[in-house]
């Protein structure tokens, strides 16, 4: 069952241009974003285990994770600043949690951990190699990794999204996990930097994910998160639902079911104001 939605989704990521925002950078300048006086998110890149490097060297320097800070720097004032941190020096993540520093202060940060960099991208690796035995291993790597970054963006967002409902005590119903899944969507699905490829990427990694899985079990029920297999069928949901016609692809035989994909627009229209308005009021204001 999970390998049929694999040609959906490939075939829906290649028909974007997956062009990383700020490529050519080879070191992030400082985010761009509000005044000084306002709380924004830091992105910080700590040490990685000889075995994570490759995943970590590759997604640096394709700029997306910098540009899904500054995405939310521009837009959000936070009420300090607070750290997102890709390093393997906590054995914890991809989480939002506090931490108590050398000095005694507590804080709190966003850590991906490079295990998940480098596990990612051999889940997308494996994927591949299931829709394109042919592809040499370099050409299978290369694009492993680009996926592997795509999706990393959608679970820093995802995390993010934790970060503001905590800061800036945005109400939730519902489980939270979904909210800000909901969240990632609509941040990068309605910037040009990104579009919907993050939330496709991130599909087919939890696709990944379930296979490894197997069969949920009473304690994936249980769980905060919604069981893996829904979570991408949800991020492809929206996607469809934010342009019918242009991934129409992503319906039918080897998608989703057309039953559900009838309500995929309304949803996406509903998610767009939702988080809209709650976003608003902590908007950055623009000097005069």
């Amino acid at each position: 069952m999970h390998f049929r939605l694999l040609p959906a989704l490939l075939t829906a990521l290649c028909a974007l241009a997956v062009t990383f925002p700020g490529a050519a950078a080879a070191a992030d300048p400082p985010a761009t974003g509000p005044p000084a006086t306002t709380g924004k998110l830091v992105l910080d890149w700590g040490k990685f285990e000889r075995a994570n490097r490759p995943a970590a060297r590759f997604l640096r320097r394709s700029g997306g994770v910098r540009a899904v800070v500054e995405a939310v720097n521009r837009r959000l004032s936070l009420p300090e600043d607070l750290s997102v941190l890709f390093s393997d020096q906590l054995d914890v993540g991809p989480a939002y949690f506090p931490v108590r520093l050398v000095d005694g202060r507590r804080t709190k940060l966003i850590h991906m951990p490079g295990s998940f960099l480098t596990d990612t991208a051999r889940t997308m690796r494996r994927q591949l190699r299931g829709i394109h035995p042919r592809w040499k291993a370099k050409r299978r790597n290369r694009a492993a990794k680009r996926l592997m970054a795509s999706a990393t963006e959608f679970v820093l967002a995802h995390e993010i999204g934790h970060l503001l409902v905590d800061q800036l005590e945005i109400p939730v119903t519902g489980r939270e996990e979904d909210a800000v899944d909901g969240f990632a969507t609509y941040l990068l699905a309605n910037d040009p930097d990104f579009g919907p490829r993050s939330a496709l990427a991130a599909a087919l990694q939890f696709v990944g994910m379930a296979q490894d899985g197997g069969r949920p079990r009473i304690e994936d029920y249980a769980d905060e998160h919604s069981v893996t297999m829904q979570r991408a069928y949800q991020f492809m949901c929206w996607v469809y639902g934010s342009d019918r016609k242009r991934y129409r692809g992503l319906v039918g035989r080897d998608g989703l079911p057309r039953s559900r994909a009838a309500r995929c627009a309304a949803e996406w229209r509903q998610l767009n104001s939702s988080w809209s308005r709650l976003l608003a009021p902590h908007e950055v204001v623009p000097a005069a």
